[in-house]
């Protein structure tokens, strides 16, 4: 039943928890269906946390980093708090790992670097989440995901509400240690928080059991960071380092920041791949039970795509967002550019059935001809042992795209012999493509093209020949940027 709350028509519930509950409704000032977040009453009867919500609110609002759930409007009507934000189609990350089950590495690394531009963006700005967990993650059709509930979070203090039932039981199994002490925090606890989702994303369980607050306090205070490869043995052992770093009790022990944390957790999926290690894709998901893995994702430039039977409407954007690649495979989201590799030779399997022998000839054998020529015979090849298949020539040239609504909007290229970088703008909107590219000596290259006329524009650069480059493609609309990628595998520069 529909029914009215200030200019907004409420119609109908999305979800229901311990701080309030999330509102799908129709904005009639503005002629937009919205996401209306109604804090619970005993809330606003706070002067506290009612001076602190509306101030973290405006903070939060004026955040422009894609990631980072835009904000309408906030206030207080009839004696209730509420949050005026865009709606996306999706759901959080909390309901897809019930779903679906843990995510491959790659999947939760794709996820987590998302989120963590989110977090060091509002750091740059002084504020602090307080409140990263899966539910508060949402991911749109498009595999674009969002960090919600900033100027919320941000606003209740360290040791309020902590035997309350709806803040204990979404919180605590993601709060730093320091958060339980008097004492100052800072961002630092927010990095805390996201090495609990990694975890969680890569083993679908929390990092400590426990059915009560006292249990979940003494385990964030006493107990050892958890181990994901003692849960789950298919993943690399690098990420069980990444996850007791960014879960050490002492802040000071931990990653600097969301972006140290989530570039770490990528460098794990590329330090660990088979040989050639800089060219061979990741292994694929496991099987779980007997049964085939129910995280399925897209392979366009764009991100997740969340194979989930019921869809929820969560609070993001009215339009179809930029997203990043994460790969069905786990390879990671380069592609080879097929037009500077030459074809492999191919080879018969080893395992396949000889042919018969030839028959008898009946034509008498004629006798050797004596070679007269005094030219030097050609050097033979040296025999090819059958059972080895013949060596793949080394990639040289890497690309990957990046889309915005829903269709590809641009490509960038890295191209090793002579260390050329491409942009190419594929469509005529106003908006620009920027590829970016850093090398592992810290040396940044950019590369533009602002025409969307023509072919790629191609920026040749002096490189190292020793050095390794990664780069990203940039989407930006006049001096803002709209959207990015994610971060390449490093590939080797000057071949």
């Amino acid at each position: 039943m529909k029914w009215q709350f200030g200019p907004y028509l409420v119609e109908g519930l999305i979800a229901r928890g311990g701080m309030g509950e999330i509102l799908r409704a129709y904005d009639t000032r503005h002629d937009r269906v919205v996401a209306l977040k109604l804090l619970a009453q005993h809330l606003a009867a706070d002067d506290e946390f009612r001076d602190r919500f509306k101030r973290e609110a405006h903070a939060a609002g004026r955040l422009r980093e894609p990631h980072v759930i835009p904000i309408h409007a906030y206030g207080e009507i009839d004696g209730r708090l509420y949050l005026d934000m865009r709606l996306v189609e999706g759901s959080d990350v909390g309901s897809l790992l019930a779903a679906n089950g843990p995510m491959s590495p790659a999947d939760a690394v794709a996820v987590l670097e998302q989120i963590a531009q989110a977090l060091d963006a509002a750091h740059e700005e002084g504020l602090v989440h307080r409140d990263v967990k899966p539910s508060n993650i949402l991911v749109g059709h498009s595999g674009f995901a969002y960090l919600v509930d900033f100027g919320i979070a941000a606003s209740l203090r360290a040791t309020a509400s902590l035997t309350s039932t709806g803040y204990t039981v979404g919180t605590l199994a993601y709060m730093a240690p320091e958060r339980f002490d008097d004492g100052p925090v800072d961002h630092r606890v927010d990095v805390y928080s996201l090495a609990c989702v990694l975890y969680q994303c890569l083993t679908g369980a929390k990092p400590f059991g426990g059915d009560t607050a006292a249990a979940l306090i003494n385990a964030h205070l006493n107990q050892p960071p958890p181990v994901p490869t003692t849960v789950r043995g298919d993943i690399p052992r690098e990420f069980d380092h990444i996850v007791a770093r960014g879960m050490a009790k002492n802040p000071a022990d931990r990653f600097s920041s969301a972006g140290d944390l989530a570039r770490a957790a990528r460098q794990a999926l590329t330090s660990v791949t088979a040989i050639p290690a800089r060219f061979a894709p990741m292994p694929t998901e496991r099987k779980r039970n007997g049964k085939p893995a129910r995280w399925v994702y897209l392979l366009a430039g764009v991100g997740v795509v969340a194979a989930v039977a019921a869809v929820t409407a969560f609070a993001t954007t009215m339009r179809d967002e930029p997203g990043q690649a994460i790969p069905a495979d786990g390879s990671g989201p380069l592609r080879e550019d097929t037009t500077s590799v030459l074809p492999a030779p191919t080879s018969q399997p080893s395992s396949a059935p000889l042919a018969p022998p030839a028959p008898p000839s009946t034509t008498p054998a004629q006798p050797p001809v004596r070679e007269t020529s005094m030219q030097a015979p050609e050097p033979l090849e040296p025999p090819q042992d059958p059972e080895t298949p013949p060596a793949k020539p080394a990639q040289t040239k890497w690309c990957q795209s990046i889309t915005f609504d829903g269709a590809e909007r641009g490509t960038g290229c890295f191209e090793a012999i002579g260390d050329h970088l491409f942009a190419q703008d594929t469509k005529a909107d106003g908006m620009w493509i920027k590829t970016v590219a850093e090398t592992d000596y810290g040396r940044v290259e950019e590369c533009k093209d602002g025409n969307s006329e023509g072919g790629p524009v191609d920026c040749n650069l002096d490189l190292s020949e020793k050095g390794r480059v990664h780069f990203k493609i940039e989407l930006w609309d006049a001096k803002t940027k709209i959207s990015d990628t994610a971060w390449s595998k490093f590939v080797p520069i000057g071949q």
